[in-house]
């Protein structure tokens, strides 16, 4: 695709910020007064436009299927009855918030200290350490996670290659962060589904989120055991006491753990306390926490003044605010079609409901292998399957978007994580993923679909 003209970078550096704080600060005001959402329809559009450059093809798409959209909406008024403005509006804040979150955690001395024990473990207690270690870095650094863990691994890649260790470490930073989704308040997969099934709420789900992610994490483990090399007699056999890190770095692990809890617990206590959704609870947690560790930060002069970190926020992750965005407002869309036919489409039987269901991660992964992103597959089965589901079954459809994500972040060969980890492990991922998760990614897809078909059964 050819590039567009250079921007000055003055002009950058000023309106990036601008944007920036605008869509931050509206999306935040939204959950209480409301704001005009048209406005930020513009706003998306002078950011992608100022970073044009930086913009890949799936955002370059999805923003001008979009655009048409709502230009088609606007002149035609229904564009205020789908709700796709507000939950545009929600979404780019978040992912404002959530640039901010990450990139104050990437400065903070002890998460890069508290990856590095976890990297530094020895031969076979380091693939639990490394894929839990991904899975709770991923909260606070999303793909950065994978950036973390994978620079600090390739940094041995010599030594990993005598043990024949790459390419099971490499399986175990996919699988910890995969894991992620299925349960993370913080996840985009949380956010998204909730936002479009607002008759869930995120505590039905969690539960099973986290019983799926363990569930998943010992498969792999399982999974990853079965093709490890045997090490020689001579060589030094892993016990309790190697494998533990001196109690220095227990401290700094167990300072990490603290904060990811204390986020978490802040969510939950302004969803319950203050009777929000639990998305509009997890933007302004996390809005609330990423300003407070950078205003530390900038007190320990490891972080920028603000107009600058909004600027680097802003810039880097132009490509997630556009697609995260886009995507929801697809979703919202797609959704108030479905419903305006009011009754002319015939509603699926009851019978066939749980197979609808349990076809949706399989779906997902299917649009993964297809480089099509999960943030745009869930958006758009959610949005056709929502007024067609009846609510008794909208908890498990919402379990099954967001496992159906976790599962495909770890198993196709386009999704960012898979990307960053295997560029950075020089392991090419198709490949990969066929050897090592390809039986694990079918076996989870299978017990999902029948614990779904037989839950949606029940409940209906």
């Amino acid at each position: 695709m050819a590039k567009g003209p250079v921007i000055p970078g003055r002009v950058r550096e000023i309106l990036n910020p601008a944007l920036a704080l605008y869509l931050l600060v509206t999306g935040a005001m939204a959950i209480v007064v409301p704001v005009p959402d048209i406005p930020t329809v513009f706003a998306l559009l002078a950011l992608a436009l100022l970073n044009h450059r930086s913009l890949n093809r799936p955002a370059w798409i999805i923003g001008g299927l979009v655009l048409g959209l709502f230009l088609w909406g606007w002149g035609g008024g229904w564009i205020d009855a789908t709700g796709a403005l507000a939950r545009m509006t929600f979404l780019a804040a978040f992912l404002v918030a959530l640039g901010l979150l990450s990139r104050a955690a990437s400065r903070a001395p002890d998460i890069r200290k508290a990856a590095t024990v976890v990297a530094n473990r020895p031969r076979g207690a380091r693939y639990l350490f490394v894929t839990l270690g991904t899975h709770i870095f991923g909260i606070f650094l999303n793909f950065g996670a994978a950036s973390l863990m994978a620079t600090l691994l390739a940094q041995t890649r010599e030594t990993l290659e005598k043990q024949n260790a790459v390419e099971d470490l490499t399986l175990s930073m996919l699988r910890g962060f995969g894991a992620m989704p299925m349960w993370s308040p913080l996840a985009l997969s949380t956010i998204i589904t909730l936002s479009i099934l607002p008759e869930v709420d995120y505590f039905q789900i969690l539960p099973y989120g986290l019983a799926a992610a363990a569930l998943y994490l010992g498969a792999g483990y399982l999974a990853s055991r079965g093709t490890r090399t045997v090490p020689p007699p001579d060589a030094d056999q892993p016990t309790i006491s190697r494998a533990m890190p001196p109690v220095p770095d227990q401290i700094i692990l167990l300072r990490v753990v603290a904060r990811v809890a204390l986020l978490v617990a802040v969510a939950f206590a302004l969803h319950l306390a203050a009777d929000l959704s639990m998305p509009a609870s997890v933007l302004l947690a996390v809005l609330g926490f990423s300003l407070a560790w950078w205003a530390i930060q900038v007190v320990a002069r490891l972080a920028p003044a603000l107009h600058r970190e909004l600027a680097a926020t802003a810039q880097s992750g132009v490509n997630e605010i556009v697609i995260v965005s886009c995507a929801g407002f697809l979703g919202a869309v797609i959704a108030w079609f479905v419903a305006s036919f009011d009754g002319a489409l015939p509603a699926p039987p009851d019978a066939l409901v749980p197979a609808l269901i349990a076809l949706v991660p399989v779906g997902m992964v299917i649009g993964g292998l297809s480089a099509l992103n999960p943030i745009v597959s869930a958006s758009i089965l959610l949005g056709v399957l929502h007024p067609l589901v009846p609510e008794p079954a909208l908890m498990w459809l919402a379990l099954a978007a967001i496992l159906g994500w976790g599962l495909t972040a770890a198993s196709t060969p386009f999704t960012a994580n898979v990307l960053i980890t295997t560029r950075i492990m020089q392991l090419d991922p198709a490949p990969l993923l066929r050897r090592g998760n390809l039986k694990l990614t079918a076996l989870s897809l299978a017990a999902l679909g029948l614990f779904l078909t037989t839950c949606t059964v029940i409940s209906l």
